[in-house]
């Protein structure tokens, strides 16, 4: 069973129903400026499945409504779309008969085994929908004020009553994904936990996830059975085992992250006694940070350290050692608040990078951020992007980049982005290095797979043929290094001249076309030998008739080893024609070298 999208309506200030869709993306980044409403739609997600509800103190469950509006709307109601097999639909069925039918035992309703069973084929009949009917997903919808369940799309479902459908909506989750919160800005590290004498039906917060620890680091002892050990060389050995568990954990981490490059810190841990006047607990877990610099060692409480650490150390405590990923680990869903906030720049590059690695390998990620720098478009595939903003009545809208309509004429791919954050499209391309202009993204992705350059270039994707006009001016506005590659058919000629005609002469030098060779026109796709794009779509296991947009951009969002693999196997033509395009780039960029230099020269003389 996965979760295929949410739908939310009423939330808070989201009043039309707005749908996030993971049915074809495991990576989806809500993006826009401080109180937008990224962190409401986490929320309306998370209160989705009924066993977060005690979590954060139940706080996305409360202020439910819409403070801007005084008169009361619909319900609240969040809707799940999942894919369920028909055998798991028909085994949460037969789960609820059965508890059914033994309440109706124990509560006196039936006298005995055989009247038991003769109501409950006349109340409960086989499953009502056939495996014909079935169409491979159901949709389950949550009433936030009454909080019930209720499965949709089943007709056949009207006989049963609202507690039945309810219990059976609950049964199904129960197999699905867990979905996960992390909001750093409200659920800091704790120094010390105080551990229940009698260990609770129901963990939650940082005692659940210790005790996962514990759980993993040895197979004798779980934090709750530790604290009646009288052995205290046994306890010194279980903790050791738990310290080194943890602290392998957070050292290949925080290789990753680089966050500091002096000394080294680990995790202390130890079992103090605790002072509980009611005597519900006696025993608290103890966790110390230790900086090592040298041969020295100082002692923190978690807190005391930066905000950078204590993210860090939040994000990786809950991903590795939350006890809800292991039922379902592979789609279980993360909802990550503004994650890395508090990380340098160098640091947060290399979250984006593992926000992806999380997305391929553990599940759906679902995150908000301001910050370009987790957007990096060589990780991030536009199409995956949600824009959130609010209209002028303080309503919460997310729409799919692709349906965002900016402000002014669209000049770049990335400009709905640079719109919602209120930055420059620079952010998005290493001006450090010389640029590329063209016409789509789809070109960007083109050559950055097919063209091996001997240097290092950025590539700045336009909308159209006539957009890049107007990105040559806003590069020259910041003095880049560029040049422009237009496509080379009628609406790309009558631009390429636009712009020599425009620019001049001089300019003019940075520009060019793809190579015609013997066509008349030459688009990017048409680079590629027909039987390569064919070849291509059948290594990503796409049909014959799939579009080239989503065979070129799905390629370039592989994994490196399976890309190397294809483009080992396309033709020599092929090669030879984004061999022609290589030599085209590498004389555009020479020719402004020289006249730049000349350029030079010529201001000397003066």
């Amino acid at each position: 069973m996965r979760y295929l999208k949410f739908e939310i309506s009423n939330y808070r200030a989201i009043e039309n129903k707005m749908v996030i869709d993971l049915s074809k993306n495991s990576l989806v980044p809500l993006v826009g400026i401080n109180e937008c409403g990224k962190t409401t739609i986490l929320q309306a997600i998370y209160c989705f499945d009924w066993s977060n509800d005690d979590e954060y103190e139940g706080k996305h469950l409360t202020d439910i409504k819409n403070l801007y509006r005084t008169s009361e709307k619909s319900d609240t109601v969040i809707k799940a779309f999942i894919e369920v097999k028909y055998n798991e639909l028909i085994e949460a069925y037969e789960e609820v008969v059965k508890l059914k039918i033994a309440e109706g035992d124990e509560d006196g309703s039936t006298n005995d085994g055989d009247e038991a069973a003769e109501s409950a084929v006349i109340k409960f009949p086989s499953f009502p929908i056939s495996k014909k009917q079935y169409k491979g997903f159901i949709s389950i919808k949550r009433n936030l004020t009454t909080r019930r369940y209720n499965i949709e799309d089943f007709d056949e479902f009207s006989i049963f009553d609202e507690t039945f459908k309810d219990d059976f909506c609950a049964e199904i989750l129960a197999g699905l994904p867990y979905i996960l919160y992390n909001d750093d800005f409200i659920d800091r590290p704790p120094t010390t936990i105080a551990i229940p004498n009698e260990k609770p039906e129901k963990l939650a917060g940082w005692l659940a996830i210790y005790e996962q620890l514990f759980n993993t680091s040895s197979k004798d002892f779980s934090l709750f059975s530790l604290i009646n050990e009288t052995d205290t060389r046994r306890i010194r050995s279980v903790l050791s085992d738990v310290k080194e568990t943890v602290n392998r954990t957070l050292s290949k981490a925080w290789r990753t992250f680089l966050l500091s490059p002096h000394g080294s810190l680990s995790v202390d841990l130890n079992l103090l006694p605790y002072d509980d006047p009611e005597n519900k607990c006696s025993k608290q877990l103890e966790i110390k940070i230790i900086e090592k610099i040298g041969t020295k060692e100082r002692s923190f409480d978690v807190v005391d350290r930066s905000k950078g650490f204590l993210w860090f150390f939040n994000f990786v405590m809950k991903l590795e050692f939350n006890p809800k990923t292991t039922a379902s680990k592979k789609d279980t869903i993360y909802l990550l608040d503004e994650p890395g906030s508090y990380l340098h720049y160098s640091a947060q590059e290399k979250l984006c990078k593992k926000l992806v690695d999380i997305s391929q390998k553990h599940g759906n990620v679902i995150y908000c951020t301001h910050s370009h720098t987790l957007l990096n478009p060589a990780l991030i595939p536009l199409n995956t992007i949600y824009i959130v903003e609010k209209d002028n009545q303080k309503r919460i809208k997310a729409t799919p980049l692709a349906q965002v309509k900016t402000a002014v004429e669209d000049s770049n791919a990335y400009q709905p982005i640079v719109e919602a954050l209120q930055i420059s499209a620079l952010n998005f391309i290493n001006t450090n290095n010389p640029v590329i202009v063209v016409e789509g993204i789809y070109d960007k992705y083109a050559i950055e797979l097919f063209v091996d350059l001997d240097f290092k270039v950025s590539i700045l994707p336009g909308t159209s043929a006539n957009s890049i006009v107007k990105n040559i001016q806003f590069l020259n506005a910041f003095n880049c290094s560029y040049i422009a590659i237009w496509d080379n058919d009628k609406e790309g000629r009558e631009n390429y001249d636009k712009a020599c005609k425009f620019y001049g002469q001089f300019e003019c030098k940075k520009f060019d076309k793809l190579p015609l060779l013997e066509l008349d026109n030459r688009r990017m796709e048409r680079m590629f030998e027909r039987d390569d794009i064919e070849r291509i779509a059948t290594f990503l296991e796409f049909d014959s008739n799939v579009q080239y947009e989503k065979i070129i951009s799905t390629l370039y969002f592989s994994k490196p080893d399976f890309k190397k693999k294809v483009l080992d196997s396309i033709s020599n033509k092929t090669k030879q024609n984004f061999l022609i395009l290589k030599e085209i780039i590498e004389k555009r960029f020479s020719m402004k070298e020289e006249e730049e230099s000349e350029g030079l020269k010529m201001v000397s003389v003066y």
